[in-house]
């Protein structure tokens, strides 16, 4: 089977489905060093970066076709994009969820009128400027957290912007596979954020009895809703036993690399064409994997990326903000996974330097 899969780094989405026996075209905002490896073609295509992929399409279009996907997987970079993710759903098999779903779930007053409907809780929203209290400024549609802001510091109101009251507790992601009215939980794991604002910058496999009871309640109770299909995830916040829900991602997610082990990419195809929600085993081990960002520009000459690196960058420079690589760890515990992370993080700094790694931010806690 051919597969097309689409993400703003679909590396970890290539990789799964090329150890499953897929062909694979990888389309990513990056082509990596390890996506070229993950897939059979690579394209690099700046329209899931730019989320305005209009005047791009074409080309992705012309790519696609030759290839000659038997089906097409998409994670992130089509959330703000809606006519680009409908014109690709109605051209290809795309396997995942309708635009109209898409469309739906990723508009904050739905999803918030939905929660409150089904008694989920979920923080309030406001379309205009709060004047008390604790909130934070986001963008409709977006992912990845890089649009989010304290609102204090939101100088510039948007068409698609608005407020989300701050909840307090831990930030926490709800892998899962949903087909109509049935769902099945993979994993919980907590969100590692970037130590100067709420960017994406990892995650860590969590075990814990209360938190897996609240995550199937809360899938159970709030997903027959939504009209999803296969893979998606949900972000939430984990406070004094509650589950609050952020926000709804409706496509593959990057927390996949948690569980990569397991056979999610054929799971997901199974749920979207048969219906059919395959068992998948827990895994016993604690893992976690971090994003390494640059703080300052970044030439990639400049630097050495060992073997066990993930995400290596094939040449360029990194600008402030980006993604340089990532890391990933597994072990008997928590404690093992971040002493495994520190020692590769303080091999990295031998190898790279103080001047380099004074520019990067490893998002080790």
């Amino acid at each position: 089977m051919r597969l097309a899969v689409l993400s703003q780094s679909a590396r970890i989405y290539s990789q799964i489905a090329q150890r499953e026996g897929f062909n694979v075209l990888a389309v990513d905002g990056f082509v990596d060093a390890d996506t070229r490896q993950a897939a059979q073609q690579v394209y690099r295509w700046p329209g899931l970066r730019e989320q305005d992929a209009g005047d791009h399409l074409a080309a992705l279009f012309e790519v696609l076709d030759a290839f000659a996907p038997d089906a097409v997987l998409v994670g992130s970079g089509f959330e703000a994009n809606e006519a680009g993710y409908e014109a690709l759903f109605a051209r290809y098999t795309l396997l995942g969820n309708r635009p109209e779903t898409v469309g739906r779930v990723k508009t904050p007053s739905w999803l918030k009128a939905c929660c409150d409907v089904h008694q989920v809780p979920s923080p309030p929203i406001a379309a205009t400027r709060p004047s008390t209290g604790q909130w934070l400024y986001k963008q409709a549609g977006q992912c990845g957290g890089h649009h989010v802001q304290h609102w204090q510091a939101a100088s510039e109101m948007l068409a698609n912007g608005y407020w989300q009251a701050l909840q307090p507790g831990q930030a926490v992601g709800l892998l899962f596979l949903a087909h109509g009215q049935t769902v099945t939980l993979i994993g919980v794991h907590a969100l590692r954020q970037h130590a100067e604002g709420y960017a994406y910058a990892g995650a860590t496999r969590l075990y814990d009895d209360a938190l897996y009871r609240a995550a199937n309640k809360l899938l159970q109770t709030l997903v027959p809703a939504l009209g999803l299909v296969g893979i998606n995830s949900i972000d939430a916040i984990w406070h004094a036993h509650v589950l609050h829900v952020i926000e709804v991602n409706p496509r593959l997610s990057a927390s996949m690399r948690l569980y990569a082990d397991l056979p999610l990419i054929q799971a997901h195809i199974a749920c979207c064409q048969h219906g059919r929600l395959p068992l998948l085993s827990q895994p016993s081990a604690y893992a976690s994997h971090c994003i390494v960002y640059a703080r300052q520009e970044v030439e990639v000459s400049h630097l050495t990326f060992p073997d066990w690196l993930e995400d290596r960058p094939s040449g360029g420079t990194i600008a402030a903000g980006q993604p340089i690589c990532s890391l990933y760890a597994e072990g008997y515990s928590d404690q093992e996974v971040l002493l495994a992370l520190r020692d590769k993080k303080t091999r990295l700094e031998t190898l790279w330097g103080t001047y380099v790694c004074n520019r990067i931010e490893f998002n080790i806690h």
